[in-house]
This record gives C-alpha cells, sequence and structure tokens, in this order.
C-alpha cells in the first residue's frame, strides 16, 4: 500500500524544489545583508552561514543528473549537515556559550565519509536518506535542548517558536528515516512521491520560519541594548555620577512635581539644605580623592536616615537637599536633627585617615501661597547659610 502511494503520487518534485531554492536564496541573500549592514550579534554569522549553507544545498539538488554526483549528493548533503552544525553553534554563541567547532568539523567530515560511500562504492539512495534523516533528528534535538535551556526573559517567546520549528522538522526528519528503514526504496529524490513532496514542502516552511526567527531574535536582543543604552543615558543625565543620588536637574524637577501633589491634596511638604562643613579644608588637606570619599559616605549615610518617599539630590559640590513630602516643618526639624547627629557621629575611613565631618542644615516649609518650588529652595538655602553664622553643626528653621 505504501508503495503505491509513493509511486502513484503524481507532480513534479522539481517545481516545489525551484520555489524552495528560490526562496532560500532570497532568505540567504537577507541574512547576509543584514550581516553586512545591521548590527548583528555573536552567532549571527553562523546562522547566515546556515542558511547560505541550506541553499546552495537544494540549489546542488536541483542541478541532479546535471552536475556530477560528488556536488549533487556529497557535497549538497554536506551542506545540509554544515547548516544545522551552524544553527546549533550559532544559537549557543548568542546565549554566550561557547563553540564547538572541532567537534562539528569532526562530525561533517565523518557525515561526508559515508555519504561518500553509499554514492560511489555502494549507491544506496535509502541508506543515505536514512543517514541525513536520523542525524537531522538528533541535531535538532540539540537545538531545541540549547533554545530552552536558560531562556532570557526577552527572549522567551521566539524561544519557543523557533524551538517548535525545529521539533516539527526533528519529528518530520525521524518518522521519514523510521519509513525508509523499514521500507527501503531505491527510487530517485527526484521521483514523485508523497514523502519527497513533503519533504520539499517542510523544508520551504522551515528555511522560513527560521530565518525569520533568527532576524526577530536579533532584532530583540538590539531593541534590550536600544532600552538599556536609553536607561543609562537617563540616568546618567538625572543621576549624580559619585553619590548615585538625584542631581540638581532632577531634583528640582522633582520639587515641582511633589509640590501639584501638595496643592491637589492638601499636604505638607518640607524641604531640607545641607552643607558640609569646612569641605574645602578637607580637599586641601587630604586631597580630592578622600574628598569624593567623604562625599560618597555623607551621602550613603544620609540615605539611611531618609523614608522611601524622601527625595534626597546633590546640588553641586558639598551641597545636598532632601524634598520630605507630607512633613511640617516640626517634623522636619525631626528630620534635619536626625541627619546632623547620624553624620557627627560618622567616621569616615579613607586611604588617608579617618576622617569626621558636620553638616550645616536649614530647614523650611512650603507656605500656602507659594507656587514656586525655586522661593522654597531658597528659603531653605537662607536657612543653612544661618547655621553657618551661628557656628556650624546645627539646624536651622525658616
Amino acid at each position: 500500500m505504501q508503495e503505491e502511494i509513493l509511486t502513484t503520487y503524481s507532480f513534479d518534485p522539481r517545481v516545489l524544489l525551484i520555489i524552495l531554492t528560490g526562496v532560500a536564496i532570497i532568505l540567504a541573500v537577507i541574512m547576509n545583508l543584514i550581516l553586512l549592514f545591521r548590527k548583528t550579534y555573536p552567532g549571527f554569522s553562523l546562522w547566515t552561514m546556515g542558511i547560505t549553507a541550506f541553499a546552495l544545498g537544494w540549489n546542488l539538488i536541483l542541478l541532479r543528473d546535471v552536475f556530477p554526483d560528488i556536488f549533487t549528493i556529497v557535497l549538497a548533503n554536506m551542506l545540509f549537515l554544515t547548516a544545522a552544525m551552524s544553527f546549533l553553534d550559532g544559537i549557543r554563541i548568542f546565549r554566550g556559550k561557547r563553540t564547538r567547532k572541532i567537534i562539528f568539523i569532526a562530525i561533517i567530515f565523518l557525515y561526508t565519509i559515508f555519504q561518500s560511500y553509499f554514492t560511489f562504492a555502494d549507491y544506496n539512495t535509502s541508506a543515505r536518506i536514512i543517514l541525513v534523516s536520523f542525524i537531522s533528528a538528533i541535531i535538532c534535538g540539540f537545538i531545541v535542548f540549547e533554545l530552552l535551556s536558560n531562556i532570557p526573559a526577552d527572549l522567551r517567546i521566539t524561544s519557543y517558536l523557533t524551538a517548535g520549528v525545529f521539533i516539527l522538522y526533528s519529528t518530520f526528519m525521524l518518522i521519514r528515516g523510521i519509513l525508509t528503514t523499514l521500507h527501503p526504496s531505491p527510487q530517485n529524490f527526484l521521483e514523485p512521491n508523497i514523502i519527497t513532496a513533503i519533504t520539499l514542502l517542510l523544508n520551504l516552511f522551515f528555511i522560513i520560519a527560521v530565518t525569520f526567527s533568527f532576524i526577530m531574535t536579533n532584532n530583540i536582543r538590539m531593541e534590550a541594548e536600544l532600552r538599556g543604552t536609553m536607561t543609562q543615558l537617563q540616568k546618567m543625565a538625572t543621576t549624580d555620577p559619585l553619590t548615585g543620588i538625584p542631581n540638581y536637574r532632577f531634583f528640582f524637577q522633582a520639587g515641582e512635581q511633589e509640590m501639584r501633589r501638595v496643592r491637589r491634596y492638601k499636604n505638607h511638604l518640607s524641604v531640607l539644605m545641607l552643607d558640609i562643613d569646612h569641605f574645602k579644608k578637607i580637599n586641601d588637606k587630604y586631597g580630592h580623592a578622600v574628598g569624593d570619599t567623604v562625599l560618597a559616605t555623607f551621602a550613603n549615610v544620609c540615605k539611611k536616615c531618609l523614608r522611601d518617599i524622601d527625595i534626597f539630590g546633590r546640588l553641586g559640590g558639598e551641597e545636598f537637599a532632601v524634598i520630605s513630602p507630607q512633613t511640617d516643618i516640626n517634623g522636619a526639624k525631626i528630620l534635619a536633627e536626625r541627619l546632623r547627629t547620624n553624620i557627627e557621629q560618622t567616621e569616615i575611613k579613607t586611604e588617608k585617615g579617618n576622617v569626621r565631618i558636620t553638616v550645616s542644615i536649614g530647614a523650611t516649609e512650603l507656605l500656602s501661597q507659594e507656587n514656586d518650588f525655586e522661593s522654597v529652595l531658597k528659603r531653605a538655602d537662607d536657612a543653612m547659610y544661618e547655621a553657618k553664622r551661628k557656628g556650624r553643626n546645627r539646624v536651622v528653621a525658616l
């Protein structure tokens, strides 16, 4: 019955083969153009080589009975295996794993020897089909394993889709190998039969799906990198690089936003201005490296004293400020005193010895008639300078 199906199925496989070959060539060109002119990541070049090898292999099969068997059978099958190995190694490299180039070259070499034997020493179409089917199924299985192992969150969908394509292809090749083992056939691959038709159609679907999966995977990685770069630029634009806290620009914007929230919900809002006492003397005595350590430590001590809703920023040099939502002037003075005490009690370890510092703090509360955050900040600044005039290491509220 099976032989009837295989032999009575009437179609010209060369038509499907021409379509498959044409599509594979177009996809190979697209992959090579992306490789040349777009940003790609490690592994993409191997995927491109695999798609190109796949296209060349089917082109050689199309030329069967025109070119010698060494090209249209041995070389063509070697190219198919090279494609599969390139896909596997490309996925490993893309995921940050080591290449297995030597192992892959050895497998391709041994495979080519067996193909040559069943082409020239013992011409056996069934043996070649069994060989290519089982090896392809095994390699696709390894590809599926690599795709589904430790999947990065941003590649989850594409990994599942790509794995699905390789599972389908592996299953078909396994079934094809089993059927050929049970019912060896001396027929030429290009003779009309249902298995050949399914093989060509599946390879057409396979090359399209795999190519776009690889392109999509590369694009997702590119988008993730772009988002990371934009986040980093955003952070650089709004964060003080030494202390890791908001800079003046972000702090001022946050202050205006908090003022609008206060007006909407009728809450309190307080602002503290902090200035490290005699900081210039520390720089002059110990050097700027120690000064940087002092600033970073100062910022860390302050952050530990603040709530999550408080906004702490560096306005420049040794000047810092705090926006404290839902806090009236009495609460602001308590917070400022806690900051002052903790700073005074902190011994800062530096490469040139331990350093102790104090801080002068000005505190103020947003007035009901105020609509300008700059005026609130200036009043806190005036209070801080008043603290310095009164002898430093103290809190003054205005």
